[in-house]
This record gives C-alpha cells, sequence and structure tokens, in this order.
C-alpha cells in the first residue's frame, strides 16, 4: 500500500515505512526459441525463478525536519527501498505514507526523457511534481546556472553525459521547493566542485526544516548530513539508530566481511605461510571479545582475548605456544611465548585450546597474528607455524599517530 494523501490532521510524521516487502523473480533459464520453451515444457523442464527479497519486512519512521541515512552494501535494497518510498515501485506488502510534496532524485534518467531537450524535461519533471508550465520556466534561470548548463538547455538529453544529466536532475528536484527530498547515491556522479554545490544546497534544506532521505556509501557523508540512520543488509534493517552507532555497526560489518575472506585466502596459501611437522598441530586461532565471543573488529581499549585451537597427534611434554602480532605492513609490533611469561602446559591427549590477554593500547588498523608451536626452547624444531595467517580490525575515532596508544597522564604544577 502507498499513501501519498495529505492527511487531515497534522502530523509530525514525515514518512511512516511499515512492515514493507519487495521481491523479484530471477530467472534460472533463459529460453529464446518459443519452440524450446513448449518442448522444455513438455519434458516438464521449463525456466525457474528464484525469488529474491530485495526488501524484507522494514519499518521505520522520519519525523518532519531529520535527515534519515540508508548505507548498506550494494544490493542491500537501499535504492530499491528508496523508489518505494519515492512512489516509483509499488511494496508486495506492508505499507508507506508520506506527508507532504517529495522530490526524487534517483538513478539517473528517471523522470526524464532522453529524447526532449533538458528544457522540455524540466517542465515534464514540474509537470510530474504538479507545478505549471509557467512555474518552471520561471525557474529555468535557476536551474541551470546552477547546474551550469545554460550553454545545453536546446540539447536533447540522449547527448548528455553522466554528470550533465545528474546536475541538471539534481538542480531540478531542487527547484521544485518539496518539502521531503530523496537523494540516491547517483551524487558521485557530478564533479567535485558540483558535489560541494549539492551539499551546501542539502544543508540550506535542513535548515528550512525539509525532510531528507539521504542514501550513501560515502559515511563521511553520512555523518555529516544525519543524525539518525538505518543499516541495511540483504534487505533487513540490520541496525537502526544514531549515526555514530549505525555507522560502527556498518564499518564492523565491513571489516568482518574483508578479514573472513582475508583469513580464508590466506589458509590456502598454506605452503607458503605455514610449516612445521604437525605432530602438534594448530587448528584455529580467533579473536574474542569480552563476552568470549569471536570479532574481527575492535575499539581502542577493547578487550581481546586471542584464542588458539589445537591437535595433539604425539604425546609430548613442555612443549611451547608462541604469538606475534604485526601490523599491517609487516612491522613487527610485540610477541610473547608460554615460555617467556612462566605458563607451563599440560597437553590433553587430543584437541585443546590455549587462550592469552594482552591489554588492548592498538590505534586504528590492521593488524596480523603469527602463532607457532615447538619443542621447548628449540625454535629449530617447529611443530606448526601459522606466519601472519589472522588479522583483525581496529577502529579508533581520535587522530592520533602511530600504532599504539601508550597509557599517558599530563599534569603542572
Amino acid at each position: 500500500m502507498f499513501d501519498l494523501q495529505t492527511p487531515k490532521q497534522p502530523s509530525e510524521d514525515a514518512i511512516i515505512v511499515q512492515n514493507v516487502s519487495k521481491h523479484f523473480r530471477i530467472p534460472h533459464e533463459k529460453r529464446t526459441k518459443l519452440f524450446e520453451h513448449i518442448t522444455g515444457a513438455l519434458k516438464g523442464t521449463t525456466s525457474t525463478y528464484e525469488e529474491f527479497w530485495a526488501v524484507k519486512d522494514v519499518s521505520f519512521t522520519v519525523k518532519k525536519g531529520e535527515t534519515l541515512g540508508i548505507i548498506g552494501e550494494n544490493g542491500s535494497g537501499k535504492s530499491t527501498l528508496l523508489k518505494i518510498i519515492a512512489g516509483v515501485l509499488t511494496p508486495d506488502s506492508g505499507s508507506v505514507k508520506v506527508n507532504g510534496k517529495i522530490a526524487p532524485f534517483l538513478e539517473l534518467g528517471v523522470g526524464f526523457n532522453p529524447e526532449l531537450t533538458a528544457e522540455d524535461n524540466v517542465r515534464l519533471y514540474g509537470a510530474i511534481m504538479g507545478m505549471s508550465k509557467k512555474e518552471m520556466e520561471d525557474k529555468f534561470e535557476e536551474i541551470f546556472e546552477f547546474a551550469d548548463l545554460e550553454k545545453f538547455r536546446n540539447m536533447k538529453l540522449k547527448n548528455f553525459s553522466s554528470g550533465m544529466y545528474a546536475r541538471l536532475a539534481f538542480a531540478t528536484a531542487a527547484a521544485t521547493d518539496p518539502d521531503i527530498l530523496l537523494i540516491d547515491e547517483v551524487l558521485s556522479v557530478g564533479d567535485l566542485g558540483f558535489q560541494r554545490k549539492c551539499f551546501e544546497r542539502i544543508d540550506e534544506f535542513k535548515r528550512s526544516g525539509k525532510t531528507i532521505v539521504f542514501v550513501s556509501h560515502d559515511t563521511g557523508s553520512i555523518k555529516k548530513l544525519c543524525k539518525i540512520s538505518v543499516f541495511l543488509e540483504h534487505g533487513e534493517v540490520r541496525f537502526m539508530g544514531t549515526t555514530e552507532k549505525v555507522l560502527y555497526s556498518y564499518n564492523s560489518y565491513m571489516i568482518d566481511k574483508e578479514i573472513r575472506e582475508f583469513n580464508k585466502s590466506t589458509k590456502k596459501d598454506e605452503p607458503k605461510d605455514r610449516w612445521g611437522t604437525r605432530e602438534i598441530e594448530i587448528l584455529d586461532v580467533k579473536t574474542l571479545d569480552e563476552k568470549n565471543i569471536e570479532n574481527h573488529s575492535f575499539k581502542t581499549g577493547d578487550k581481546i582475548r586471542y584464542q588458539i585451537s589445537y591437535k595433539v597427534n604425539k604425546d609430548f611434554s613442555d612443549p611451547t605456544f608462541g604469538f606475534g602480532l604485526y601490523a599491517n605492513n609487516g612491522t613487527y609490533i610485540y610477541g610473547t611465548t608460554t615460555k617467556l611469561d612462566d605458563f607451563s602446559l599440560k597437553l590433553p591427549q587430543n584437541n585443546g585450546m590455549i587462550y592469552l590477554d594482552i591489554d588492548n593500547f592498538l590505534l586504528s588498523g590492521t593488524f596480523l597474528i603469527s602463532v607457532g608451536v615447538w619443542s621447548g626452547d628449540d625454535w629449530l624444531k617447529p611443530y606448526d607455524v601459522h606466519d601472519k595467517m589472522y588479522s583483525f580490525k581496529i577502529i579508533f575515532d581520535k587522530k592520533y599517530d602511530g600504532i599504539v596508544k601508550m597509557p599517558s597522564k599530563w599534569s603542572s604544577n
């Protein structure tokens, strides 16, 4: 359900999205010939479809005057959701209610006809927005000056570059003086100078009490413009709240994904990154948070526990486990062993785990982990060594240089 009607009683809510879902059918087999399709049907092998849920049970409310950010990976449903709010797409279930005049600035070409001139397209867009021909023509100078397209007013849009398209689309949408502005990631198409003008205009909209929904991959822009945000993952709301918390959740998710892919790829390079007799075999290394839950991203100061899982393939006494920490460029930061820390380990008969807790003073960056186990003090007899095969990331919002933040305190007399 989609409702664009003005409510009888004034509402503080500009946009209400309730349990909205939208799916598409993706064909797994494309038949190009009628004969093949008919014979396939007779054989019971007609084309099959997969249901892809671009948006699934999404709910949120945007108050009048708020700027909501929407962030997520490619394919997370951001653009589909924006089109549903704009009324370009109809949801399969759920409802959207919009209180006020809405101006969508979506993917390039939406609302424009490439066979018409720039001026004709401005008139057409105005008509769609409920404005008269004269009202839009009175805004020609404002629109084409802002878009820096004065010389191209009578050129057909099919001859425009993507950057020219974007400039005209934003300038036209902004000139209709909407109550609600929907902005997709197409702002990234324009040059830096035009992007700056767009953000200045968006700031003007914010100061005048307009409602804005802003979709972007750029976390910096989301942080600058939006106090509240939504993080979409596979069409569902993974997190919604203050932009600071949402971006932390999003960055952690992306880092976790990156680290998992890194760890997976390094394990494929086992001959180069791993060696030893395997009489004691290291199975895995995990970074755990203070709740002993595996995590790949932490803040400076967070407690980190390193968990080393191993398998005993031969009975040994007094093995030594070692740990090394490196910056992403390979710079050695710190290392220790069970011998150095006077920790004596009695091996189980089969599988076991050993833990290492280190105070975390690391600053922002990606860090690599090396672990190993060998006989006593004899480094030349490694049972199993994993060289920089694991990684994690530290996030820190203050701008310190270096690798670690040493505990410090200023004083004066």
